[in-house]
């Protein structure tokens, strides 16, 4: 079996989203359970079919248990035995929280037991699941190297959206300011293009964007929400 990065994602934001009512990262789910599809997760460049690659399910395996942490052979048991991979996402993000193993949050998982239960028993809080997204999201906003983790935190818990700190610290970097400087001239009625243009520097370098989420498998387009025009997330 081989899966899209499209799926690795909808797991892996169904952990960190399913559990505090989410956050506004989901646009849609469809009729196919595992077709969960953030707003980040829509194509790559490149790639005229607009498919991202497909990995095999021990690097699904390792990519899951990088993010959250969790015993990679744990995780691939429950992918070959075709666990809905919902309840994968949402068992590792537990597994994070709590402190257990993947597998033993796994086994809480019954027909007569459902996840609000176990993640009282576990828990789990709101506050907790909010705490370690912010955490997640800083530490891959950081993997592109044009914003350090510590930074990228702070701004996390001052409010800011992923996508605007990601574009901001590219158009930043390029313009030769600080982040902060150029996070104050996006307004509510105006877009990174109009930003990057009133610095003078080239849209094209929006490109460099790849969102937030697991790393690399945002858009790689620039073209990514609220970038030139399209829907802000809206948690």
């Amino acid at each position: 079996m081989r899966w899209t990065q499209r799926k690795i994602v909808a797991g892996v934001v169904a952990g960190l989203v399913l559990t505090v009512g989410g956050f506004g990262m989901l646009s849609a789910q469809s009729q196919d359970k595992t077709d969960l599809r953030p707003r980040y997760c829509v194509t790559q460049d490149g790639r005229p079919d607009g498919q991202p690659p497909k990995m095999t399910t021990d690097e699904v395996a390792q990519h899951i248990a990088e993010s959250f942490g969790v015993d990679a052979k744990q995780v691939k048991s429950a992918l070959d035995e075709q666990k809905d991979f919902r309840d994968i996402g949402r068992a590792a993000m537990l597994a994070k929280i709590s402190g257990k193993s993947f597998a033993d949050v796994m086994a809480l998982k019954t027909d007569d037991k459902d996840w609000r239960d176990i993640e009282s028993s576990l828990g789990a809080t709101r506050e907790k699941v909010r705490q370690l997204r912010i955490e997640m999201m800083a530490k891959d906003l950081s993997r592109d190297g044009v914003i350090d983790e510590e930074g990228a935190l702070k701004l996390l818990k001052d409010g800011y959206e992923p996508w605007d700190i990601s574009c901001a610290s590219i158009l930043a970097e390029a313009a030769g300011k600080d982040i902060q400087s150029v996070l104050d001239l996006k307004k509510i009625n105006n877009r990174w293009g109009d930003v990057a243009d009133q610095l003078g520097v080239d849209r094209k370098e929006l490109k460099k964007f790849h969102g937030p989420g697991p790393h690399g498998m945002g858009r790689h387009d620039g073209l990514g929400p609220d970038m030139m025009g399209g829907p802000m997330m809206d948690d």
